[in-house]
């Protein structure tokens, strides 16, 4: 069996490709799948621990403002020193004295109409609000892992055609001076193979370049150094569930977390605006203490007790409390208009979102053929030329538009996965 030659041009741009792109040579170790990449963003992105500690703040807030539902205990303690003349009877005398006490106070709210726990529960929703803006924060962020590593690997993918695209530039190149040595073709094939050429390279040059950029991108949202040896796994043509419109608007509005926080801030609001409306009524609260008293460190101290009841009521607070409610109302009314606007929001996404991921599907099927007729129009052309009836213009024709084609192709296969992972997150079920 006679063994086929193998290419020289063809081996150079083999070890090119090994050495650029990286192979199976790599340790497994050095494989990211989306799901690490993720793990990775998650833990280093400095964007998230703004969201994180906007919670924390929050929680801390509610912290505070349950405090007032609860004892307030305080110890109390005081030193005096007392000189001058003091009248003894009929007679005055020069003397000094000192004074100690210590003890405790407390005070207990009793009962203020609901001032408290309307503020409490304010707080609360906003908290569960702040909850979810966290959540948010983290889709945003897996979203932009998810753009970014299927960046890189449409970036990957189309300098491999690229290089493709000049291997066989330049094996037509090669035919074209053989032909042009023994006289059966003119010099103008050589010299456009040899512009073909150069133009093939340039495409392989800004197509490296890209893939450059598409790794500094990764890093930064990873906020990780990702060294030489390292490889992402190629999942761009992984098919995903789908499901009806109906059912991911329903989804949507479940677990949309923008959706959520809005309704958890007119809950918010509501609370508040009766906090500010019950500041007009009174406030009472139960007092106690006890107290220990003396002269001299060396003597018994006499102990003395207090318990009682406060009662407040605002009668004037030039129209603070009616400015304090007006406030509250506005607050309302912007955080309805604001759920409203969430939840105009949401809908146009999932529509779009949705719309999108059936256009990409429908591309990559389209574009599967596309890329079919445009190889065999390629293999056509070339066999054509090396039968000495074809024309260089034959072959840049075909090549251009295998190019094209593969390139459509690929592009069609990162519009799915974008769109896939943002319908997804308009969902807000992206994880």
């Amino acid at each position: 069996m006679k063994m086929k030659a193998i290419n020289p041009v063809r081996l150079i741009l083999f070890f090119v490709t090994v050495l650029f792109l990286g192979g199976p040579a790599f340790a497994q170790q050095d494989t990211l799948t989306i799901e690490k990449c993720i793990v990775i963003a998650l833990k280093n992105n400095p964007q998230l621990r703004i969201a994180e500690n906007s919670y924390e703040l929050s929680a801390s807030n509610l912290t505070g403002v349950r405090s007032a539902l609860f004892p307030q205990i305080s110890l109390q303690s005081s030193y005096a020193k007392n000189g001058g003349t003091f009248f003894f009877g009929p007679t005055a005398r020069p003397a000094d004295y000192e004074n100690y006490a210590v003890g405790f106070q407390a005070q207990q709210l009793v009962f203020d109409f609901g001032k408290t726990f309307s503020r409490v529960s304010a707080t609360a929703d906003l908290k569960d609000a702040s909850l979810q803006d966290l959540v948010s924060a983290k889709q945003n962020l897996i979203l932009n892992t998810y753009l970014a590593y299927f960046s890189y690997l449409q970036a990957e993918r189309i300098q491999k055609v690229n290089l493709e695209s000049l291997l066989q530039a330049k094996e037509h190149l090669d035919q074209a001076e053989k032909f042009y040595e023994v006289g059966k073709k003119p010099q103008f094939d050589v010299l456009k193979a040899k512009t073909d050429e150069a133009n093939a390279k340039v495409n392989l040059i800004t197509s490296q370049n890209n893939l450059i950029v598409s790794k500094l991108q990764l890093e930064n949202v990873l906020n990780t150094k990702l060294g030489d040896n390292f490889q992402l796994k190629d999942n761009l043509e992984l098919s995903k569930d789908t499901v009806s419109l109906d059912n991911a608007m329903k989804i949507s509005y479940l677990n949309r977390p923008e959706l959520i926080g809005s309704k958890y801030r007119v809950e918010a609001n509501k609370s508040f605006v009766t906090s500010a409306w019950t500041a007009n009524l009174p406030t009472i609260s139960a007092t106690g203490g006890y107290t220990w008293r003396g002269y001299a460190l060396n003597q018994n101290f006499l102990n003395s007790w207090n318990v009682g009841l406060s009662f407040s009521l605002p009668l004037f607070q030039g129209f603070a409390l009616d400015a304090g409610i007006d406030q509250a109302k506005a607050n309302l009314n912007i955080a309805e208009a604001q759920y409203d606007y969430s939840l105009q929001t949401v809908n146009l996404d999932v529509q779009q979102q949705y719309a999108s991921v059936k256009l990409a599907l429908a591309k990559i099927d389209a574009t599967k053929s596309l890329v079919q007729q445009a190889e065999e129009a390629f293999k056509l052309a070339e066999a054509r030329y090396k039968e000495e009836v074809g024309s260089p213009i034959e072959i840049t024709d075909a090549q251009v538009t295998l190019l094209n084609a593969q390139m459509t192709h690929i592009q069609s296969l990162y519009d799915y996965q974008v769109a896939y992972v943002r319908l997804q997150k308009a969902m807000g079920i992206l994880k």
